[in-house]
């Protein structure tokens, strides 16, 4: 069975963090001449040293950050979540040693008469190791949150220059914008209204399943972005959008206790060459400029006039090779505000 996507990316996390982590622990070993360690590494073999070190940690470690994840369902502060995870490898480290213990005094290795006192004064470099996986999860964790408000990806994006200088690139833009939001803006007040969004953005989430990258949100609004490979690939940039309605109507009964209604979105589609680029000296970000953006933004806008939940642009819908699940429709061959040159756009349906 497929791991999750969410919790994939957890254990990709882990496995790199602990990879470098692992050779700044056998470097600072050697260096100090194993005395920061339980093992003697003079009398061990340094390459499993290294691989106990790098995989066990990263899994065991990675699926107790999996967990938390999983159980802590409601919106958390990212410091809060940091206290789970260490009261979660406490725990875990606490049972594992009075494990080894047990085992250990079953199988008659320690001395007779030992407690589990004396057996923890003996492995005083355990600690160390703790205190240093500690400090390495939060490190995980930390840059994994970075990158996530960044964009994910985009971190190690700006950390190598990719977008310093201005420089083509060819996009699949969705524009995906709130039904109604007057309207429930006014009904709900703004604090209420404000939580909507943050609950629908939060089931946005599942467009990372078709390869989506989530470009910024401005105010109800989202802009979600494809390289033309992962956007075309079986549709997701179509799929996209109908597993986000999915995710909604699936707790409708939530959006209707709390809200008293249940969101709609509307989505515009276009694809084409972009200009992308690092910008802002007091706040960076990652900015597309160009026609394609901009085009995708009006067709979203041509949504309620054509009373359609999708509308995408001729290129994207010859692009696209729609199979048997969706139909795309010839709406209207329009202009579009600052252009002089008709585009052709559909709607598109999902076929129950």
């Amino acid at each position: 069975m497929k791991l999750n996507y969410k919790y994939s990316s957890v254990l990709k996390s882990y496995v790199i963090g602990w990879f470098v982590a692992s050779i700044i622990w056998l470097l600072v070993s050697n260096t100090n001449k194993g005395k920061i360690t339980f093992i003697e590494t003079s009398y061990a073999n340094e390459l499993i040293i290294f691989l106990v070190t790098w995989l066990l940690q990263a899994f065991v470690y990675g699926f107790l950050q999996i967990i938390i994840n999983k159980f802590v369902k409601n919106r958390v502060p990212f410091f809060k979540l940091q206290i789970y995870s260490l009261l979660l490898q406490l725990i875990t480290a606490i049972f594992i040693v009075i494990s080894v213990f047990v085992i250990f005094k079953s199988a008659n290795i320690l001395e007779e008469g030992t407690d589990i006192l004396t057996f923890l004064n003996d492995l005083d470099g355990l600690w160390v190791v703790f205190v240093f996986a500690l400090i390495v999860n939060f490190t995980i964790n930390t840059v994994d949150y970075i990158d996530l408000v960044l964009g994910k990806g985009n971190l190690l994006k700006m950390i190598k220059g990719t977008f310093y200088a201005p420089r083509e690139d060819e996009k699949i833009f969705m524009f995906l914008d709130l039904r109604s939001s007057t309207t429930y803006a006014e009904k709900l007040g703004h604090v209420l209204y404000s939580k909507l969004i943050q609950d629908c953005f939060d089931d946005l989430a599942v467009v990372n399943a078709y390869e989506a990258e989530i470009y910024q949100y401005v105010g109800d609004e989202s802009v979600l972005t494809w390289s033309p490979k992962d956007g075309l690939k079986n549709n997701n940039c179509i799929r996209a959008f109908f597993a986000f309605k999915d995710a909604i109507h699936k707790r409708a009964s939530y959006y209707m206790d709390t809200y008293g209604v249940l969101p709609e979105f509307k989505a515009g589609l276009n694809t084409g060459v972009v200009m992308v680029a690092e910008v802002g000296k007091l706040k960076r970000e990652i900015a597309y400029h160009g026609d394609t953006i901009n085009t995708a933004a009006r067709l979203e806008g041509e949504c309620n006039r054509l009373k359609a939940e999708m509308v995408i642009s001729e290129h994207l819908k010859n692009a696209l090779k729609l199979d048997s699940d969706f139909s795309a429709q010839f709406e209207d061959e329009i202009i579009l505000k600052g252009k002089n040159v008709a585009l052709k756009v559909y709607s598109v349906e999902r076929i129950s």
